[in-house]
């Protein structure tokens, strides 16, 4: 077992470390009803500018949304015998209606004036479908138990859980997610509901 991925009996803790990690972080549903796939969080970004793949600059100060996926979201499937990682392109669906959601929160105003989406996932491969931009993050002590403290959150809640083989063998790559306001309107705004 890759020392990565924690050991079983310690997973317990982990909807206990969700619940607590989303009132420090002020972690929220996208819905009102908590029925969606994202939730996200509003901060001030704090590295030196970023330039963006389509152009667009995240500057110190700017405000972003942290985007999560709603582990309560996955534990309801699960409830109800459904697996996200059944249908790839259903759990894509998903997001693609939430993010036009977002889009149109954006649009309207609702967050104030937001810069760009941002992320941390072992899902990379599925934001960059999404029209994220994928960065590497440096190596670091913060990468690696956040990579260990995510690969647990998918043992607990969803993709690639207990029944489903591959997670414990395969090497998730931890990366960052981003997708400008700009880069969010145009593939998810008005014009494409």
């Amino acid at each position: 077992m890759p020392r990565s991925v924690p050991p079983r009996f310690v997973l317990i803790l982990w909807p206990v470390a969700d619940r607590l990690l989303r009132v420090i972080y002020r972690i929220r549903p996208l819905k009102d009803d908590d029925s969606g796939i994202i939730r996200f969080n509003l901060r001030h970004y704090k590295g030196t500018t970023r330039v963006l793949n389509d152009g667009s600059e995240v500057k110190t100060g700017d405000t972003i949304i942290e985007v999560h996926l709603s582990n309560d979201w996955f534990k309801r499937r699960r409830n109800l015998n459904l697996k996200a990682s059944q249908s790839p392109r259903e759990f894509l669906g998903y997001l693609v209606q939430d993010l036009h959601l977002l889009a149109q929160q954006i649009a309207g105003g609702t967050f104030g004036n937001i810069a760009a989406l941002h992320g941390i996932t072992l899902l990379h491969v599925a934001a960059r479908r999404l029209g994220f931009q994928i960065d590497e993050l440096p190596d670091s002590l913060w990468k690696k138990g956040a990579r260990f403290y995510m690969a647990g959150l998918m043992q607990v809640y969803h993709l690639r859980g207990d029944e489903v083989s591959g997670l414990r063998e395969k090497s998730w790559e931890l990366k960052e997610i981003w997708l400008s306001k700009t880069g969010l309107l145009a593939r998810y705004g008005s014009k494409q509901l």
